[in-house]
């Protein structure tokens, strides 16, 4: 395991970047005024969804801080975890903290004033197809993913992994939720199941080209 004061030099550099990397997003403040949404029913359960979505992502991203603050109890089971040679993976939470932070602050530039913490489709709504929306659906799920589960390598630690998962299936539930919502919406739908056979929900798709035989069969 790093030593404690390479630990919490490291989270408190990566709390920097990932400040710098909401300053850069510029994210959209809420709009006031009257709801431009397509009529549509909430599902059972979709409000307590978003909370815990909402509530897994703070605590995530807060649960760290614990280094400064209670660092002997952070670096000890069973909130941690130790083993031979975990110090590399220490540092590859570190690349994942960095990853997703960019990610993070990419996707919400490119996503502009669409960005939302709630899931709907507006009358004026696009769809985006700028910066990581080229290549990925839901780039900045992927980049909460990819933080979460960072910082749970950092520190090693089994309540932050376990965050991670929620929020892989958190993140799995709201993206087929707002992809029902684009097939669902009168102006977008088309173009949207286009855009689905071209991208990738959370990683690129990979594009497998048919090689065509001499007799003009593809194999």
């Amino acid at each position: 395991m790093l030593a404690l004061s390479l630990t919490q030099a490291l989270v408190a550099a990566l709390y920097l970047f990932l400040a710098g990397a909401v300053v850069y997003a510029r994210p959209p403040l809420p709009r006031r005024g009257r709801r431009t949404s397509e009529p549509r029913s909430r599902r059972r359960g979709e409000t307590l969804v978003e909370a815990v979505w909402l509530a897994t992502l703070a605590a995530a991203l807060l649960y760290p801080l614990g280094i400064f603050v209670a660092p002997a109890a952070l670096e000890s089971a069973p909130l941690a975890v130790s083993f031979a040679g975990d110090a590399p993976v220490q540092l590859v939470g570190v690349a994942s903290v960095l990853a997703g932070g960019a990610l993070l602050g990419w996707a919400f530039r490119s996503l502009g004033r669409f960005a939302t913490l709630e899931m709907r489709v507006g009358p004026d709504h696009r769809v985006v197809r700028e910066g990581p929306y080229t290549r990925l659906r839901h780039p900045m799920y992927t980049a909460n993913l990819l933080w979460s589960a960072g910082f749970a390598l950092t520190l090693l630690s089994p309540p932050l992994a376990a965050a991670a998962v929620l929020v892989l299936t958190l993140a799995v539930y709201r993206a087929r939720e707002e992809e029902r919502l684009f097939l669902a919406s009168a102006h977008l739908q088309r173009e949207y199941a286009r855009y689905l056979g071209t991208t990738g929900r959370f990683l690129p798709r990979i594009a497998v080209r048919r090689r065509r035989t001499g007799h003009g069969e593809d194999e």
